[in-house]
């Protein structure tokens, strides 16, 4: 388990089940969805709250880390956590955050199935699930979120859950098959990233969109602050509000249809 050493030393770690915190899970079984670029990119726009924010990294690739890694100092502060799979140090053990942790965000290893799936919705509130406009992507998403709603966790306690659909170019065929898609599952998806160079760079800065305040980045802020009002709304317990109809291309027509 990798962790920052001066905020170890500030307060105790406890383990994420032990935590008063929101624990978001960024999944998907297939690998290059795009789950980092989610994962990191919410985690920024969390920290810049000024609430304590984790980043977990499961994924053997560590991306997530090596972006930590790169983070500049004068940002907003995320403490990162990396599990390791190999490691002589118990699971149960590396799962630990500040015990003052806000929100949780995951990044999640591709793959993970049955047993796997189920010990890690198990340990989270609320789940992302980033989904790229190829059909390649669309079949194999379709078939995890199948395999996760059966889950043992989520048939007991079924979690919030929303689609991301990311590096979109819209007004594209490829859109319009994710659009039908996504409407199909009868599954929030409160925004939708567009495919832009901004992400790319962000990553090798060790930024998000979150902090880029440039008139140019207007509208993936924009993109993120939809996310982020899904999220808060599940937080508060309350209603989705209307957006997820207007974002979504209104599920009541395509049931109509």
């Amino acid at each position: 388990m990798t962790t920052s050493p001066s905020q170890q030393k500030a307060e105790p770690m406890v383990a994420i089940q032990l935590l008063s915190a929101c624990r978001i899970l960024v999944i998907n079984g297939k690998g290059g969805s795009g789950k980092t670029t989610v994962s990191t990119n919410l985690a920024t726009w969390l920290a810049k709250r000024g609430e304590t924010t984790v980043l977990v990294d499961t994924d053997p690739q560590a991306s997530a880390s090596h972006w930590l890694k790169s983070r500049p100092e004068n940002l907003p502060k995320i403490f990162g956590v990396k599990i390791e799979p190999n490691s002589r140090i118990t699971r149960s053990f590396q799962w630990r955050a500040p015990k003052s942790t806000r929100w949780l965000i995951t990044d999640s290893a591709p793959g993970l199935a049955d047993n796997a799936l189920n010990d890690m919705v198990q340990n989270h509130d609320l789940i992302i699930v980033p989904v790229l406009p190829s059909d390649i992507d669309i079949r194999a998403s379709a078939r995890f979120i199948g395999e996760l709603l059966l889950t043992q966790t989520m048939r007991q306690k079924r979690r919030p859950i929303a689609v991301v659909a990311n590096r979109v170019k819209q007004h594209t065929n490829a859109w319009e098959r994710l659009q039908k898609f996504l409407l199909s599952l009868n599954i929030p998806y409160p925004a939708t990233l567009r495919d832009t160079q901004f992400y790319v760079k962000a990553y090798s800065e060790g930024r998000g969109i979150a902090d880029y305040h440039q008139q140019s980045h207007e509208r993936d802020r924009n993109d993120w602050d939809l996310i982020l009002r899904w999220l808060d709304a599940q937080m508060e317990k309350s209603l989705w509000p209307d957006i997820e109809n207007s974002s979504t291309g209104v599920l009541e027509s395509s049931n109509a249809s």
